[in-house]
């Protein structure tokens, strides 16, 4: 530390020169009367004493400035000096000149207790030293912080506030010293943050982790701007009068962030559109809305599903189906109001949430209007493209409570929409009845049966009826539950079909159908010109993936294609004949053999023998049900007979259980058949050993 005396009085002098070298205080003398102490720089000087008995501080001296002059020039120049006055003790005219320019410590002249009196001073003067070295530099943090920080009482008011709060908001420094903290919030956090400050205050309690409280929201700045912030207030222990420290920072960037990420996982990056987690977000806020005022109108909600878009994806590539995703939704955003949403959910899918109050006859028109929009091409990599979608709609009712719900339900009527022979849209109609458990855990367990293994196929042997040979065997899906058991295929097909699990099971039996049979034909079990039967259903038939399916079995298993035939049902190809006609010579061009199955419970049939590239029919089994007993059904299946034959097309018979029904095929010229008479569908193993029973036999 430095001291600096102004004296000319050498046993003080040399008295305080002794006394800082034990202190280690650095001693300094001037004459008042060279330097007057206006002119010294006190910017560096620790303790400064004054001899006030020197004749430069006489009253009357009219050379020197008053000492409240000469006390506040060296305080400016150095706020943290300390100054000491020597008088002589018995001089009352200074000691009350003193007193009445409040000096800081009044120091009688050298006497025998003067240096213990100077060692007290000294310790007073060290601790205050280090406080005021430690305010600075709380003084230098609270106003270099990068965070806007003021010190307010328990009404909010600002008492200090530092540089960056008041930058923040646009204020020059310390202008908003004695506003109020709510005056920088906007709606509704003003009234928000009265509200939480008034709590605060009265129940510190609910706070005991340090009496902290952080919330985020939005101030607003000198010209009205938004500027999201953070607000922390902490109490102030230790005052008479409550103080908080409030801390604001600008969370700005941290904003931006949040809002970026929201949107990269709540829209689609592909085409822009808001997800289906947003879709059932928002549909959760209305349908809460609407259940509590059911003035409003109820939500509804229509999915949009492109039909075959795998093929065009697996067969132009992905960058192309991109564009034709991206094309597709600029059209759907065209014919839709304002106030509708359109959303991206699925690869394929798109999802309308309607404005309040339309019709039904409105979202009628809006179909329509799409529909004749797709009639026009997109053109995709120099090629024009025809798309068709399906429509699948739902409004919310008493059932409906949750956006998930109301999805699942559009979902429904969309497959609805799909099934072949319907239209391409279906408005959703809840079923009064309860729900069927059995059929639910049913379905839950089909999710699994695959990976599970539970699946195996059956085979019932198709025979000439010339000479009861083996041509082949009709492939027949099974399953086995383990905790249902045997499951019919009649129970659990149409899950399948309703699940859209037809696919993934369908291409495994297709699959393992041209796996086993080749498999056969290498080990010389069967005849290498025999054929393996697989149903295609008609969900599976309009999906892109079994002409891939279908040629990825063949590729992989190296089964002849004329090995293989394809049984398509009537009802599978009563819609959209340009469609069907070109998936069937697509299956044609790979050498596979097409039947048509359960022919005569459909529509139109003659057309489509004429029209369709079949190769084999396959009369109904019931119409063999009645056969010994009814003419008009004995007629029928002779009339199909002739027929088939006129256009050269081998028939089929199923459901041949007896001798006479055998007998009688065989009369009319049938070419063959399959049935429980010779036998049922059994396991591969079980096949076999019938196939080779029956050779032994015939040789």
């Amino acid at each position: 530390m430095d001291a600096l005396i102004l004296t000319e009085d050498q046993p003080l002098t040399g008295q305080l020169t002794g006394w800082g070298q034990v202190n280690d205080i650095q001693i300094n003398q001037q004459s008042p009367s060279i330097i007057a102490p206006r002119t010294i720089d006190a910017s560096n000087i620790d303790i400064l004493i004054i001899d006030l008995r020197h004749e430069a501080f006489e009253t009357n001296n009219i050379n020197m400035p008053p000492l409240a002059e000469i006390r506040d020039t060296l305080i400016s120049n150095n706020h943290h000096l300390y100054i000491l006055y020597i008088l002589t003790e018995i001089d009352p005219e200074y000691w009350q000149h003193a007193h009445e320019y409040d000096y800081r410590l009044i120091l009688p002249a050298p006497s025998g207790k003067f240096e213990a009196k100077l060692n007290t001073i000294l310790t007073n003067c060290r601790v205050m030293h280090e406080l005021k070295s430690q305010v600075l530099l709380m003084e230098t943090l609270f106003d270099r912080s990068r965070d806007g920080i003021a010190i307010s009482d328990k009404h909010g008011n600002l008492l200090i506030t530092n540089h960056q709060l008041n930058t923040l908001f646009g204020y020059q420094h310390h202008a908003l010293d004695g506003k109020n903290v709510s005056e920088l919030l906007p709606k509704p956090y003003n009234e928000h943050f009265r509200d939480y400050l008034a709590r605060f205050n009265t129940s510190v309690e609910e706070y005991s982790e340090g009496h902290k409280l952080v919330e985020e929201g939005e101030g607003v700045d000198i010209n009205g701007k938004i500027i999201p912030v953070e607000l922390s207030i902490t109490e102030l222990p230790g005052l008479n009068d409550m103080r908080y420290l409030s801390v604001i920072r600008d969370i700005r960037q941290k904003a931006l962030t949040t809002r970026a990420l929201a949107k990269q996982s709540h829209y689609d990056p592909l085409t822009q559109l808001p997800n289906c987690d947003l879709l059932q977000s928002r549909l959760d806020k209305q349908l809460n809305q609407w259940n509590i005022n059911r003035v409003y109108e109820a939500p509804t909600l229509m999915l949009i599903d492109i039909n075959r878009f795998k093929v065009i994806n697996e067969s132009l590539g992905r960058n192309e189906g991109n564009q034709l995703l991206i094309e597709l939704s600029r059209r759907l955003r065209f014919h839709l109001e304002e106030k509708d949403t359109l959303y991206r959910v699925a690869s394929d899918e798109f999802a309308v949430a309607f404005r309040a109050g339309i019709t039904e006859n409105q979202i009628l028109t809006l179909i329509g209007q799409i529909s004749d929009d797709l009639t026009t091409p997109f053109f995709v990599n120099t090629l024009d493209l025809y798309v068709s979608v399906s429509f699948g709609v739902a409004r919310a009712d008493r059932e409906t409570d949750s956006g998930a719900s109301l999805i699942r339900s559009a979902d429904q009527a969309l497959l609805i929409a799909k099934h072949p022979g319907n239209e391409a849209w279906a408005f959703f109609e809840r079923q009064d009845k309860k729900p069927d458990i059995h059929r639910l855990e049913l379905e839950s367990s089909l999710f699994k049966a695959l990976e599970n293994e539970e699946f195996e196929l059956h085979y019932q042997p198709q025979l000439t009826l010339k000479n009861n040979n083996i041509l082949g065997a009709e492939a027949l899906l099974r399953w086995t539950d383990p905790k249902h058991g045997a499951i019919s295929p009649i129970e659990f097909i149409p899950i399948l079909e309703d699940t859209g699990l037809i696919d993934r099971v369908g291409n495994w039996v297709i699959q393992s159908a041209c796996a086993y049979w080749k498999f056969w034909q290498d080990e010389g079990l069967i005849p290498a010109s025999s054929k393996v039967s697989v149903n295609v259903s008609p969900y599976q038939f309009r999906n892109t993936g079994l002409l891939v399916a279908v040629k990825s079995a063949l590729d992989e298993t190296g089964l002849n294609p004329k090995n293989l035939i394809l049984e398509i049902t009537e009802s599978t190809l009563m819609s959209d004949d340009e469609d069907n006609l070109a998936i069937l010579h697509t299956l044609k061009s790979l050498g596979i053999t097409i039947a048509l199955d359960d022919f005569g419970t459909g529509y139109s049939s003659l057309s489509y023998l004429t029209k369709f590239p079949i190769d084999y029919l396959k009369i109904d089994r019931s119409f063999l049900t009645n056969i010994m007993d009814s003419d008009n059904d004995a007629h029928l299946v002779t009339a199909i007979i002739n027929m088939a034959h006129s256009l050269e097309m081998p028939v089929i018979a199923e459901g041949v259980d007896s001798w006479e029904k055998l007998n009688f095929l065989n009369q009319k010229g049938c070419d063959s058949y399959q049935g429980f008479y010779f036998s049922r569908p059994v396991n591969g193993n079980e096949f076999i050993r019938l196939l080779n029973q029956t050779n032994k036999m015939q040789a």
